[in-house]
């Protein structure tokens, strides 16, 4: 197992991987917080106060 680790060079590998998570934690982080998805998140927070039936108002 040594051996392998000694003679890995492909530097470029953890670069990539850490640059794809990065992308993603960003991407994933404004979907979160975009104005546009406020409602969806305050409507799916009473989803487990809801019995799954509809009640009319």
């Amino acid at each position: 197992m040594e051996e392998i680790f000694r003679n890995f060079d492909h530097a470029w590998m953890p670069i990539t991987g850490l640059l794809i998570f990065f992308i993603c934690f960003v991407i994933y982080t404004y979907w979160t917080f975009k104005k546009e998805n406020k409602k969806f998140y305050e409507n799916s927070s009473y989803m487990p106060l809801h019995d799954g039936v509809k009640h009319e108002r």
